[in-house]
């Protein structure tokens, strides 16, 4: 199989999507290995590392920063309660809202993870100086950020915006 053809102006190895996507589903396949050997699914871990990270969270912002549907994280947050792995608490002022918090049992298990995902990283980076490893991540702050507002550009303005970012006069 071939990457080049009369249709392909460059290799698709070279197509920075790709590469990120191609990267972002070999890490994730390990960290799937390490959620599995904890015993639970890659979006419960995601859910976990959002709660585990804020200390206390709102359903609502589990999904924002995870980009997981609500159905999802309100499931991921039905098995972790009836695992006892975090506690969830109606908000005294609304019911509507809710904080979720991890448990002792939960904690033990989310630093467990992190403790396995920092030597997943540390593999994954291997023998790259320090430096080089903090302009990656900064280099990924960049994208990510960039692509987050040209993709807001897109859905505040439409085709128009789309054409705008590719360059194109708006049709």
């Amino acid at each position: 199989m071939t990457e080049e053809g009369p249709t392909s102006p460059r290799k698709l190895s070279k197509v920075v999507p790709y590469r990120l996507a191609r990267s972002n589903a070999e890490m994730m396949k390990l960290v799937s290995l390490l959620c599995e050997a904890n015993g639970f699914k890659l979006n419960i871990w995601r859910v976990m590392s959002a709660i585990g990270t804020y200390r206390s969270i709102s359903p609502m912002e589990i999904g924002k920063l995870t980009t997981i549907d609500k159905a999802m994280v309100s499931r991921a947050i039905r098995e972790l309660v009836d695992r006892g792995l975090i506690d969830r608490r109606a908000d005294a002022r609304d019911a509507r809202w809710a904080q979720i918090q991890l448990t002792a049992a939960g904690t033990a298990v989310y630093e467990k993870m992190v403790a396995g995902i920092d030597a997943l990283e540390k593999h994954m980076f291997g023998d790259l100086p320090p430096e080089k490893t903090a302009a990656f991540m900064e280099m990924l702050e960049l994208i990510e950020r960039r692509a987050r507002l040209a993709r807001d550009m897109v859905e505040l303005n439409g085709k128009a915006g789309l054409a705008r970012l590719l360059g194109h006069d708006a049709e």
